[in-house]
């Protein structure tokens, strides 16, 4: 087996192949996300029987539209690609129903489209030692924390996350605080500027905090120190900090869009409508309630436990290489 990307980190040069033992593989797995012009040409040049399309989902272009020109068009782009891989891809494997659906709605054939969740650090994540440095400056303010995890994006619901604190402090006063951890895209600085304007204007610049990128041990500690999980992503092919936020025991409530309530599972608080007065008034009881906060977790845990483990995962991958070499 082997990998094969136009950029790596030198610690995985070793597993990269030449473009020659890509051509002539038996089977072709190709990740799509985002469009990739070299990998649609070696897909073209490929000469081994199986080619499979492992599904991500591409964000659609209306999210970057008033922000980035540049993002906008690379993911038209990358949905266009979508279509042309579709063609020449044999068996499609996608990370969820949503995912699954999308591509058949394109002209993938559905009895060669298989759901397979995808790989995560989740058991990693648990068996980390925290970054005690940063859990202890996060318990150090006894406030309850709202966490969100993943790249700063319009579809991810930035702006949503700020106006939900905003509807909160009505209602919690200042004794909370609101955490997304995740990198920002210099080209979306436009967005940026508006959030940092509403949080300005709205009492909010101490209350919502960006930590940025960070490690996987202050990660950890930012799951430990969480009260609520809370994500108001509008797109989602899956959404792996769900079942990281899971797998940790922290209470998930969400946004019910694309791929959210599947990955979340049942016995999660999802809720259909984008009210921020709701969600506000919804994470005060979970922050009052203690016991409630524990039956989300419980069955948070039970999700990923049953759907979500490295184990569950390597079984459903191994079956749905199968079904491509036996079909």
């Amino acid at each position: 087996m082997y990998l094969y990307a136009e950029h790596y980190e030198p610690q995985f040069a070793s597993f990269i192949a030449s473009i020659d033992q890509v051509k002539n593989a038996e089977v072709i797995i190709y990740h799509h996300g985002i469009e990739w012009s070299a990998g649609e040409k070696l897909l073209n040049q490929h000469l081994g029987p199986y080619r499979v399309l492992r599904y991500h989902n591409v964000t659609p272009p209306h999210f970057f539209a008033r922000y980035s020109a540049e993002l906008e068009n690379l993911v038209k782009r990358g949905r266009d690609q979508t279509r042309r891989l579709i063609k020449l891809c044999t068996h499609f494997l996608a990370d969820s129903l949503y995912n699954c659906e999308e591509l058949i709605s394109e002209g993938a054939p559905s009895d060669k489209c298989r759901v397979v969740a995808p790989f995560h650090q989740a058991s990693e994540l648990l068996a980390l030692q925290a970054d005690l440095k940063t859990l202890e400056s996060l318990l150090k303010d006894a406030r309850p924390k709202v966490l969100f995890v993943g790249r700063q994006a319009p579809n991810k619901g930035v702006h949503h996350f700020a106006c939900v604190a905003r509807s909160l402090l009505d209602l919690y006063g200042s004794r909370f605080r609101f955490f997304w951890v995740g990198g920002r895209d210099p080209r979306l600085i436009k967005y940026y500027g508006e959030i940092e304007s509403y949080l300005a204007a709205n009492r909010l610049l101490e209350l919502v905090i960006f930590p940025g990128k960070i490690n996987q041990t202050q990660l950890k500690a930012f799951y430990l120190a969480a009260s609520v999980f809370l994500t108001l992503s509008e797109h989602e092919g899956f959404c792996v900090p769900i079942v990281e936020a899971q797998a940790h025991g922290v209470p998930v409530m969400a946004l019910g869009r694309a791929a959210v309530p599947e990955t979340a599972g049942e016995n999660q608080l999802i809720f259909k409508e984008l009210d921020y007065e709701r969600f506000a008034a919804a994470v005060a009881v979970l922050l009052a309630n203690s016991d409630y906060r524990l039956h989300l977790a419980n069955y948070g845990r039970e999700n990923y436990r049953k759907r979500f483990t490295r184990q569950v995962l390597e079984a459903a991958f191994l079956g749905a290489l199968e079904g491509v070499y036996s079909s």
